[in-house]
C-alpha cells in the first residue's frame, strides 16, 4: 500500500506544464502570453531566492501537497491528502462539491487544465473528476476507466487526455473514456508514469525497471540498463530537445539518441529517490526527491534541502507558475521560490561569515569583503575564497579597505594595517611601526596618493610606504577616527566621536561651520562635482557646498537620520546604508532642496518585505556600501551582504488579475455569474474578491465601487470583502480593481452586474395607478351620492307636489270660496261702513290667496331638464304689480338646467320680496327684473326708479322691517352673494350672484 501511494503522487508535471502552456486559449491565456515572464535567475544559488513557506499554521488546510497546478484565471490549485485546495496567495479555500461527495477527502495526486480551461483531478481510489465552470463531473470505472485509482495525467497532442490507472490507461475525448490495456498493446498491470514526446510516441512505465513506448499501434519495450533490478520508475518527462528524463527509485536517467545515463547523489542530486520532474522556462530541470529538490542547469547540479529551510524533505510536486516562480509541495507544506530585487550573500553562498565588514571592488574586478570575525573574503564572480591570519593578516577582524594607486589593496584590521599585492599579504604596519592606535577603522587615499589611516588612537599619514606619521589635534591627541574624506578644495577632513576635524598646516583643528560643532559624522563621500556629503549617526544627511552647510532630515523626506555609508549609481541617485535598511534619493532633488526650489523630496527605500529578511546595515566599517563596475551596489548588513541592481528596481511587477470569487446574498452564497435578477427582499449583499499575483500578494491593495449606489471609489486597502446592506431596488454594477506594491494597477478589474427588483408598491406605475384608482373610487362614490340625492330629491319633489295639490284643492279653493262669499255679502251692503271694512278684509284675503298660489307655484317647480324659475319670477312680478300703475320690464332667460329646487325657491322669494318692496315703499313708476344664466354664475337683479332707501348708520334698514334681512339670509343659505345699491331720489337695485358650482350644491342640499 505504501508503494502504491507513493506512485499515486507521481505526476508528469513537467510535460503537462509545457503542453498546457501551448494549449491554453482564450483571452486570459492571451493576456498571460503577452505578459512578461521573468523566471528564476539560474545564475543565482538556490539559497539566494526568496523563500516562503505555508503550513497548517499559515492556513493550509492539509500539510501534505501531492500536486500543484495554476489555472488560466491565475488560481493555484493544490492536491492534498484530504481533497482539493484553491490558493490565491493569501487565502486557502477547500473545494467541496455537495453533488460529488467522493471528491471531499479524496487523495488528490494529479491535476491538469486542458485547452477548454477544464481542470482535471486525479484521485487515488476515487477516479477522475472534471471541474468545468464550478460543475464537477466524475469519471470512474462505470464511465469506462480501467480503474478508479489514478496515477498520472498526460495531455495528448490532439487535446485528449491520457489517464494512468492501476489497470492500464484510458483516453478521455470529450465526455467519453476509452480503456487501453494488453489488448491494445499496453503492458499488463498498473501504469504509474507516462509522457508523450513531440512525435506522438507515448512512453509508459509500470512496476518493472523498463519502459514501454507505443505509437498507437505497436508496443515496444526498452529495458533500463543503468537501473538496478530492484529499481522502479516513478515519473517521466519529455523535453523539447527529444530527451526523456526518467525519475526512478534509484536515480535520474537521461535517455537521448539511444544513449542512457544515470545520475545519483554522487552527481549532486539531493537524493536517489525521485518523485517529480519539471522543466523551467530557462531550460533548467527541477528534480523533486525524497531529501529535497535539485536544479540541473548547464549540467551543474545544485540542491536545496531542509537544512536550508525547506518545509520538509520529501518533495512530491514541483511547478513553475506564469510569473516564473517555483512551487514545491512537500509532506509538510507549500514552498515558493522567487527572484528578489536584491541578491543576498551569506555563509550559505560561501561568504566567510555573516558578520560582514567593509566591501570594495578593485580595478581588476575582484570584490573584497571584510568580515569582523573570519578574515578577508575574495569573490571572483562565482565563489568566495578567504584570507586570514594564517595567510599573514594581522587580524581576522576587518574594519576598513582602500585601494592604492598602483592597484594594491590596503586592509585595516583590528591588529593594524596590511598591504595586499597580487592577493598576498606584503607589508604590515602596527603601533610598533608608527600607527597611533592598534585598530584601523578607516582608510583614505587623497588626490596626492597619500594614504590616511584612521585608527582608534588618532590619525596617521603614510607616504611611499614609509613609517606612518601621526597627526596631532590642536588640543587633544588619541581621538578615535571614524571616517576620512576631502572637500572640493582638497582639504582633508576627519570625523571622530568628538567632532569633525580639518587638516591645516599639518595639524587638526575643529571644523564647525556657522559655529556649530559636528559630533556625529561617520561617513564622508565626495561626488563628481566635488560636493561633500556627510552621513551622521542621528542628525541625517549633511552637504558641504560652496562654504555652506545644508541639513537633510526625515521631516524633509529622508528615509532615516542614521546614515552609515553613501554611494552613487549611474542614474545619479545617492544610495545610503542606514539603520532601517537601504534607500536612494535623487541627487538633483537634494540639490534643488538646497537651493530652496523644493521644500520636500522623496526617498526610495528598499523594502525589507521584498526579501523577507531583516535589513539593517553595518555601522563602523569603511566603506559600508560600494558601487561596482557593473553598476550594482553592494551593502554590508548585519546578516551578510545585500546586492542591489538599481536598474532592476525600475522593473515593475505585472498588475494583478482581479477575480470576484463569491457573492453572498442575504447569507446565501452564490456564484458571481449566477447573480443577475434579485428579488425585492434580497438587498443585503457581500462581495468576496481577490488579486491573483503571488509576488507580495499580501500587499495588493483594492478599491471598489457599486455603480448605482456609491458616488465615488472606496479604497479598501488590503481588505478583500465589501458589504452592502438594505440596498434599494435598482440596477447595480459592482467593480473592483487592484494595484500591486509597485503601483501597477489593473484598472479593468472585475465586475458583477445585477438588478434588485422593487416591491409592487415601489414600481413606477404603482402610485399613478393608485392615484387613478383613488380618483375612480372618488368619482364612483360621488356618482352614488348624486344618485342617492336625486332619488331623495324626487321623493321631496313628489311630496311637494302632493302638498301643492292639497293646498290647491283645499286651502286655496276654500280661500277662493270665502272670498267670493264675502264679495257677495259686500255687494248687499251698499255705502255702509261695514262694507268698507268687509272690502278691506276681502282685499287682504285676496292678497293672502295670491301668496298661497305663489307658494304652490314654488312647490310645483319643474324637475325636468329646464328650470321653471323664469316663469315663476314673471308670474309673481305680474301679480304684485297688476294692481298699481307700475310699468314692469322683464328680461328673463330660461335659467340653468341643473338649478336645484332649494336655490330656485330662494331666488324666487328674493325676487318677489324685492318687487314687493318697490311697489309698497318706493313709489316707483318702473320696475326692471332680469335673470341671466352664464357659465360661471346665475345673476338676478331687480331695479326700480323710486325714491330709494334712506341710509341710517350705514345700513338700509328700519325697525320692524325685516325684508332686506330675509333676502340676505336666503342668499346666504344657497351660497349666493346679495348686493344692494340705493341712491335717495334715484331708485334702488337688488343684485344676487349665485356661482355656477353652487347650483349643483344647492341641489345636493
Amino acid at each position: 500500500m505504501r508503494a502504491t501511494r507513493l506512485r499515486v503522487k507521481n505526476r508528469k508535471i513537467g510535460a503537462v506544464s509545457r503542453t498546457a502552456r501551448r494549449l491554453l486559449v482564450g483571452l486570459g491565456a492571451t493576456l498571460v502570453a503577452l505578459a512578461p515572464v521573468y523566471g528564476l535567475d539560474p545564475s543565482l544559488a538556490l539559497t539566494q531566492y526568496i523563500h516562503r513557506i505555508w503550513q497548517v499554521t499559515q492556513g493550509l488546510p492539509q500539510a501534505a501537497i501531492y500536486s500543484i497546478w495554476q489555472t488560466h484565471d491565475g488560481y493555484l490549485w493544490l492536491g492534498t491528502q484530504t481533497g482539493l485546495v484553491r490558493f490565491d496567495g493569501v487565502r486557502f479555500t477547500s473545494f467541496d462539491s455537495a453533488s460529488v461527495p467522493q471528491l471531499k477527502n479524496a487523495w488528490v495526486g494529479n491535476l491538469f487544465e486542458d485547452r477548454q480551461n477544464d481542470l482535471w483531478i486525479g484521485a487515488s481510489d476515487a477516479g477522475l473528476f472534471r471541474l468545468r465552470d464550478g460543475v464537477v463531473t466524475r469519471f470512474s470505472s462505470a464511465q469506462g476507466l480501467p480503474s478508479d485509482s489514478v496515477h498520472c495525467l498526460v495531455p495528448a497532442r490532439n487535446g485528449d487526455l491520457w489517464v494512468c490507472t492501476s489497470r492500464g490507461m484510458a483516453r478521455i475525448s470529450g465526455d467519453k473514456a476509452v480503456a487501453y490495456g494488453p489488448a491494445q498493446g499496453l503492458p499488463a498491470g498498473p501504469i504509474y508514469a507516462a509522457t508523450e514526446t513531440p512525435d506522438g510516441t507515448l512512453w509508459v512505465a509500470g512496476e518493472h525497471p523498463r519502459l514501454g513506448y507505443w505509437n498507437g499501434k505497436v508496443l515496444r519495450e526498452r529495458p533500463l540498463k543503468t537501473l538496478p533490478g530492484y529499481g522502479s520508475v516513478r515519473t517521466l518527462l519529455s523535453t523539447g530537445d527529444g530527451t526523456i528524463w526518467v525519475g526512478t527509485t534509484d536515480g535520474l536517467i537521461r535517455l537521448k539518441g539511444g544513449q542512457e545515463h544515470r545520475l545519483t547523489v554522487k552527481d549532486g542530486l539531493a537524493d536517489n529517490s525521485i518523485f517529480s520532474l519539471v522543466e523551467s522556462s530557462d531550460g533548467s530541470l527541477w528534480i523533486g526527491t525524497k531529501n529535497g529538490f535539485s536544479r540541473m542547469h548547464n549540467k551543474e547540479v545544485e540542491s536545496f534541502q531542509t537544512n536550508q529551510g525547506l518545509s520538509q524533505s520529501t518533495v512530491f510536486a514541483l511547478y513553475e507558475d506564469r510569473e516564473g516562480d517555483l512551487w514545491a509541495g512537500t509532506k509538510h507544506g507549500l514552498n515558493q521560490f522567487m527572484d528578489g530585487r536584491a541578491t543576498p550573500f551569506t555563509a550559505s553562498e560561501g561568504l566567510p561569515s555573516n558578520q560582514t565588514g567593509p566591501v570594495l571592488q578593485d580595478r581588476r574586478g575582484t570584490i573584497w569583503v571584510g568580515t569582523l570575525d573570519a578574515g578577508l573574503g575574495r569573490f571572483d564572480g562565482r565563489r568566495f575564497s578567504v584570507l586570514t591570519t594564517n595567510n599573514g593578516l594581522l587580524s581576522n577582524s576587518i574594519y576598513a579597505l582602500a585601494q592604492a594607486g598602483n592597484g594594491d589593496l590596503w586592509v585595516g584590521t583590528g591588529g593594524g594595517l596590511s598591504l595586499l599585492r597580487a592577493g598576498r599579504v606584503g607589508e604590515t604596519f602596527t603601533r610598533a611601526r608608527g600607527l597611533p592606535g592598534k585598530r584601523v577603522q578607516c582608510l583614505f587615499v587623497d588626490h596626492r596618493g597619500t594614504l590616511w589611516i584612521g585608527t582608534s588612537g588618532g590619525l596617521a599619514a603614510l607616504r611611499e610606504e614609509r613609517a606612518p606619521e601621526a597627526v596631532a589635534g590642536p588640543e587633544k591627541t588619541g581621538i578615535s577616527i571614524l571616517a576620512i574624506g576631502e572637500d572640493s578644495g582638497g582639504r582633508l577632513l576627519a570625523a571622530s566621536e568628538d567632532g569633525l576635524w580639518v587638516l591645516e598646516n599639518g595639524r587638526l583643528r575643529e571644523f564647525a561651520p556657522e559655529g556649530t560643532a559636528l559630533r556625529d559624522v561617520d561617513a564622508l563621500y565626495q561626488d563628481p562635482q566635488g560636493f561633500l556629503w556627510m552621513g551622521t549617526l542621528g542628525s541625517g544627511l549633511l552637504l558641504w557646498k560652496d562654504g555652506k552647510l545644508i541639513r537633510y532630515g526625515v521631516k524633509d523626506g529622508l528615509f532615516d537620520d542614521e546614515v552609515y555609508g553613501i554611494a552613487r549609481d549611474a542614474q545619479d541617485r545617492l544610495w545610503m546604508a542606514c539603520s532601517k535598511g537601504i534607500f536612494g534619493v535623487s541627487r538633483s532633488d537634494l540639490l534643488r532642496f538646497a537651493a530652496g526650489q523644493i521644500h520636500q523630496f522623496q526617498s526610495m527605500p528598499y523594502s525589507p518585505t521584498d526579501v523577507l529578511r531583516t535589513i539593517e546595515c553595518k555601522a563602523g566599517v569603511q566603506p559600508a556600501v560600494w558601487t561596482m563596475q557593473d553598476g550594482s551596489l553592494w551593502f554590508s548588513t548585519i546578516r551578510g551582504l545585500l546586492v542591489i541592481d538599481p536598474k532592476s528596481l525600475l522593473r515593475k511587477l505585472q498588475a494583478p488579475e482581479v477575480v470576484i470569487e463569491e457573492v453572498t446574498v442575504n447569507g446565501q452564497s452564490e456564484r458571481p455569474a449566477e447573480v443577475n435578477q434579485l428579488a425585492p427582499d434580497q438587498k443585503n449583499i457581500e462581495f468576496r474578491y481577490t488579486g491573483l499575483s503571488y509576488r507580495l500578494p499580501s500587499r495588493i491593495t483594492f478599491r471598489h465601487k457599486l455603480e448605482g449606489f456609491d458616488k465615488s471609489w472606496i479604497n479598501a486597502d488590503t481588505r478583500r470583502e465589501a458589504y452592502y446592506a438594505n440596498l434599494p431596488p435598482g440596477k447595480y454594477r459592482f467593480r473592483v480593481t487592484a494595484c500591486n506594491v509597485d503601483g501597477a494597477c489593473n484598472d479593468t478589474g472585475s465586475t458583477v452586474a445585477f438588478t434588485i427588483a422593487p416591491h409592487y408598491y415601489q414600481r413606477a406605475w404603482f402610485w399613478p395607478l393608485a392615484a387613478a384608482a383613488l380618483g375612480l373610487a372618488t368619482w364612483l362614490a360621488y356618482q352614488v351620492r348624486i344618485r342617492a340625492l336625486k332619488q331623495h330629491f324626487q321623493i321631496i319633489l313628489a311630496e311637494r307636489n302632493r302638498i301643492a295639490r292639497e293646498l290647491h284643492d283645499t286651502l286655496i279653493q276654500g280661500f277662493s270660496g270665502v272670498t267670493m262669499q264675502m264679495q257677495a255679502l259686500a255687494a248687499r251692503w251698499p255705502g255702509s261702513e261695514e262694507r268698507k271694512l268687509l272690502e278691506e278684509i276681502i282685499q287682504d284675503a285676496g292678497s293672502s290667496l295670491r301668496d298661497a298660489r305663489r307658494s304652490v307655484a314654488g312647490l310645483r317647480s319643474s324637475s325636468g331638464a329646464q328650470s321653471g324659475l323664469s316663469s315663476a319670477i314673471a308670474q309673481a312680478a305680474r301679480q304684485i304689480t297688476e294692481t298699481g300703475d307700475i310699468r314692469l320690464c322683464l328680461d328673463l332667460d330660461e335659467g340653468p338646467s341643473n338649478l336645484g329646487a332649494e336655490a330656485e325657491y330662494n331666488l324666487l322669494r328674493i325676487a318677489q320680496e324685492a318687487v314687493t318692496n318697490s311697489v309698497k315703499h318706493s313709489g316707483a313708476h318702473t320696475i326692471e327684473v332680469a335673470l341671466q344664466s352664464e357659465p360661471d354664475a346665475v345673476r338676478l337683479s331687480v331695479r326700480d326708479d323710486g325714491s330709494g332707501l334712506p341710509a341710517s348708520n350705514g345700513a338700509y334698514s328700519a325697525p320692524g322691517h325685516y325684508g332686506l334681512t330675509g333676502m340676505k339670509e336666503r342668499a346666504t343659505q344657497i351660497g349666493a352673494q346679495l348686493q344692494l345699491e340705493s341712491v335717495p331720489g334715484e331708485g334702488t337695485t337688488v343684485r344676487v350672484v349665485l356661482p355656477a358650482h353652487k347650483t349643483a350644491g344647492a341641489t345636493e342640499s
